[in-house]
């Protein structure tokens, strides 16, 4: 567990223990799922947060990425993969076989640093973080942010990218799910 001094007065010292979680397993074993249910089991108003989302078309079997604000339940285009791509995004960038909605990943870094400065925020979720993030793109930014600030941390890592995110990004885990 994180330790982190909050205030100091010559007379007082308030101390908050923070924890970080990793949700991890397989792709399409449930990680999301489990994420967001920790989620919706916290207290209203003091959590805040992303869950990618996989949204697949019956029709066509074709599938797309949304990312979803845990807090309000909106959705945002995030990922298309590079074969289905219909020019959705306004602006982007190209990782292996997805386009990534740079818009709605510059969304998600505003409204992940209004919670960390918000003091009701007890706790931040972040989903999917994995090999874009070890290449320093994606999720980076916001998961370094995350990372140094005193909130409970809830992280969707892909059981075979965690020791390498840990490594990286110099954390280690209080709990696994």
């Amino acid at each position: 567990m994180g330790i982190s001094v909050c205030s100091s007065t010559a007379t007082t010292v308030v101390l908050t223990v923070r924890a970080i979680t990793i949700i991890s397993g397989g792709y399409d074993s449930g990680k999301t799922t489990r994420m967001i249910n920790v989620f919706n089991n916290l207290k209203m108003g003091e959590a805040d947060g992303f869950a990618c989302v996989k949204v697949i078309n019956a029709e066509s079997q074709k599938f797309k990425y949304r990312l979803r604000r845990l807090t309000t339940g909106q959705e945002y285009d995030f990922i298309v993969q590079k074969i289905d791509y219909q020019y959705d995004f306004d602006e982007y960038f190209e990782f292996e076989r997805f386009i990534f909605s740079t818009m709605t990943l510059r969304f998600a870094e505003r409204v992940m640093e209004e919670a960390i400065r918000n003091p009701n925020i007890q706790s931040l979720f972040l989903d999917e973080i994995g090999v874009l993030e070890l290449q320093g793109q994606g999720f980076s930014m916001i998961l370094r942010k995350m990372l140094q600030c005193d909130k409970d941390l809830f992280l969707c890592i892909n059981q075979k990218n965690v020791d390498e995110i840990q490594e990286k990004f110099k954390f280690s885990a209080d709990y696994h799910i």
